[in-house]
């Protein structure tokens, strides 16, 4: 019976050690999302330019793609951590007229959320799965969207090698709620590609979307403002 206790004892501590391992020590948050994110060896395809960059451009899925969110975490002894989730799937396209962008719709599927410090197993716990019924309960709140409202002037017809940096003004609806939101975003023309990507992650109030978020394990608390960010890369639709 004594060694039975020991071992469930041993395996309690083993558990704990590892959660906070993973979620406290192992502070290993990645770079913000930026146009070079992911370009180094990714091997994403570019072809030649098109004749023209007029038209509706989609987004290519796999590859750098990518969208998510950060926000920071408070344990005892008030040790700060970046929890960072990150989607691939996203879907959207934008739409370019001479030098403007006249329209513009992103889709991220929450409900594929990694977070980058989850741990190999479901044994400590995983945000992503507690994410479903707590904070962005994805679901019942499956996507996030960004819908432009404004048209975008990138200071310039698009050709291979342009880049410009602008603020689209759009809608951002999170947990079914939607709000104004500016995103600074870098642009840059590759061959047949577009690359967008966020200047550096965009604050979100939680409060502003409904979103209320139960701590989770080995968590004292969570800050009420979160940020976003993405990079995404456009092919011709």
């Amino acid at each position: 019976m004594g060694k039975k206790l020991v071992g469930a004892l041993l395996v309690v501590v083993v558990l704990v050690g590892a959660g906070v391992y993973w979620f406290v020590v192992r502070d290993d948050a990645p770079e913000e999302l930026s146009l070079d994110s992911g370009s180094e060896g990714s091997g994403e395809p570019v072809g030649d330019a098109p004749d023209t960059y007029d038209g509706e451009w989609v987004v290519r899925t796999g590859g750098d793609t990518t969208a998510g969110f950060r926000i920071e975490e408070e344990f005892a002894g008030a040790i700060s951590h970046t929890a960072v989730g990150r989607s691939p799937e996203v879907d959207g396209s934008l739409t370019v007229d001479g030098s403007e962008v006249t329209a513009a719709d992103v889709v991220v599927d929450l409900t594929a959320l990694e977070f980058t410090d989850d741990p190999p197993t479901g044994n400590v716990g995983n945000r992503a799965g507690a994410m479903e019924d707590n904070g962005l309960e994805t679901s019942e709140f499956p996507e996030a969207t960004f819908t432009l409202t404004e048209p975008l002037d990138l200071g310039g017809d698009p050709a291979d090698g342009f880049t410009a940096t602008v603020d689209a003004v759009g809608e951002l609806t999170l947990h079914g709620v939607a709000t104004p939101v500016t995103v600074p975003l870098e642009a840059q023309v590759e061959g047949d590609t577009i690359r967008v990507a966020t200047v550096e992650p965009v604050p979100v109030v939680l409060a502003d979307h409904d979103i209320e978020v139960r701590s989770p394990p080995f968590v004292a608390s969570i800050e009420d403002e979160g940020s976003f960010e993405l990079l995404l890369v456009f092919e011709k639709a």
